[in-house]
């Protein structure tokens, strides 16, 4: 393992220059074009798909595949996944370096760890791997775009080139160790209410009341949690045009979530019921859009010696660390791999306080998660 204080420092600045890149979700264009010309310094040719069509954004998703060396070349190959999108805010990025190893943004953006500690390091991992000489099973790369806004390009990515079995994306939160669990299943919905337009003041007994017919609705149901894996929440409510008219129309846009798929689907149609039951009550109609987002998956904390569990516990092992299953409501790129029947596995990543200008990462840990993304391509301790 790296332990002297020249190869931090080569590490941190390798880190600072891949997060100050900008690449908001839908805007990844810069980080795409820099991973494609880093990449291609190593002889691997990222291949970019057409997702950026299909989702309105500037860039695809990025694939590419490594051919296995000496007695590995023609192992079980491993996909490792990482998204290059970041939240906002997220343009214009200074990384600072502290002396005390922890790296930080200087507060007025996020950091960006969030993925782009795991672009760096799966980068640095197979370069060394490389560089070093050391025979490897084939590697196969994902990097993502928009995962933040629901795994939008991921769900766009064509999965019949996909060899690997097995797949690592590091982006969990929390200890060292970490891995999700769970994740859930996320149906994002849509509620129209058409009522009729009248004047408020002359004749509102002729109007339809949209908006009255929505509260009726959301009164009659329990939001945050309905049990003990099920969240509901209505988000916005939109409707009316003017102070005086009785609004013809209104819109509500929210989601469920839930760890059993089964009780996300059940809950959206009691939303869709009772809604049509206080809409009807009025003269009013209404009409629904949903889109199941992420679709639930759990994992074990032990499972076959062939499964992406296993192969994180023994690769911790080999660092004297142990796995920490890590229930999570908020989804990655995994879900969908998963539901392309890949073994996926959402592991640690060197991020803390993510998804606001707080965020920041550490040297050590930086270092350490160096080591392990070795062992897991290796599959070996």
């Amino acid at each position: 393992m790296m332990n002297n204080s020249d190869d931090k420092k080569k590490l941190a600045e390798l880190f600072k220059e891949f997060a100050q890149i900008d690449g908001e979700s839908f805007r990844e264009r810069k980080i795409a074009d820099f991973l494609i010309t880093r990449w291609k310094e190593l002889g691997v040719d990222l291949i970019e798909d057409g997702a950026a069509g299909k989702i309105g954004g500037d860039s695809g998703n990025l694939y590419g595949f490594i051919k296995g060396t000496g007695e590995r070349e023609n192992d079980e190959p491993v996909l490792l996944c990482a998204h290059m999108d970041t939240v906002a805010p997220g343009l214009g990025k200074k990384v600072i370096i502290h002396e005390d190893g922890r790296i930080t943004s200087d507060g007025t953006t996020v950091l960006g760890a969030d993925d782009r500690a795991a672009l760096m390091l799966i980068y640095e991992a197979v370069r060394k791997l490389v560089s070093e000489d050391v025979p490897h099973p084939p590697i196969e790369l994902l990097f993502t775009v928009s995962e933040e806004a629901y795994t939008v390009g991921a769900a766009a990515f064509d999965y019949s080139a996909i060899k690997s079995k097995v797949a690592f994306v590091p982006d969990c939160s929390g200890g060292y160790g970490v891995y999700s669990s769970q994740e859930p299943t996320l149906i994002y919905f849509e509620i129209d209410i058409e009522g009729k337009a009248a004047h408020a003041g002359f004749e509102p007994e002729n109007g339809i009341n949209a908006i009255a017919a929505a509260a009726k609705a959301i009164s009659s149901i329990s939001q945050g949690w309905k049990d003990d894996h099920t969240t509901l929440n209505f988000g916005t409510i939109n409707g009316g045009t003017v102070s005086n008219a009785v609004p013809s129309r209104v819109q509500i846009k929210g989601e469920i979530r839930s760890s059993v798929h089964e009780d996300a689907v059940s809950s959206f149609e009691e939303v869709k019921e009772i809604f049509e039951k206080k809409a009807s009550e009025i003269g009013a109609t209404v009409s629904f859009d949903e889109d199941i987002r992420l679709r639930a998956y759990q994992k074990g904390d032990s499972a076959e010696s062939n499964s992406a569990v296993n192969r994180y516990q023994k690769a911790l092992a080999g660092q004297g660390r142990k796995a920490i299953p890590k229930k999570s409501f908020g989804g990655s790129d995994v879900n969908v791999l998963v539901r392309n029947g890949i073994d996926g596995l959402c592991i640690y990543n060197p991020m803390h306080e993510i998804h606001t200008v707080n965020e920041y990462t550490t040297v050590e840990e930086l270092l350490e998660m160096l080591e392990l993304i070795k062992l897991l391509i290796l599959g070996e301790v």
